[in-house]
């Protein structure tokens, strides 16, 4: 029996589900290693991921499938440019909030950007 394949925004909703199980449990191994700033900043680096990749679904996603190509294109690439102003603006303020703190920000953010190759693997 085959799976249903995951489209759209389930697949987004799906996706960022899998992140912030990540981002949970890494918050959790940073804050019974070093304490609770570190999971505080664990926390952030899953947020850095998560919420951007928000913005850029709901941004590329929301028109049907009766759009434009143009529409669509301009969408994309708003959506992209978006998405990476607000991951710098986050990681500043993550610099900023969390300066000695940074690695468990970094760890978890690298951890959870791992979730989009398992969404490949798992919805091909």
């Amino acid at each position: 029996m085959r799976r249903p394949r995951l489209r759209g925004m389930q697949l987004a909703l799906a996706l960022f589900t899998a992140q912030a199980g990540v981002g949970a449990a890494l918050a959790t191994v940073w804050q019974a290693a070093r304490g609770g700033s570190s999971g505080a900043a664990a926390l952030f680096g899953a947020l850095i991921a998560v919420v951007p990749g928000l913005y850029f679904a709901r941004r590329l996603l929301r028109y049907g499938t009766d759009a434009s190509p143009k529409r669509v294109a301009r969408s994309l690439y708003l959506g992209e440019l978006g998405k990476l102003a607000l991951t710098a603006a986050m990681f500043l303020v993550a610099a900023l909030a969390f300066g000695e703190h940074f690695l468990p920000v970094l760890t978890t953010y690298v951890a959870c950007l791992g979730c989009y190759w398992l969404a490949m693997i798992v919805n091909r």
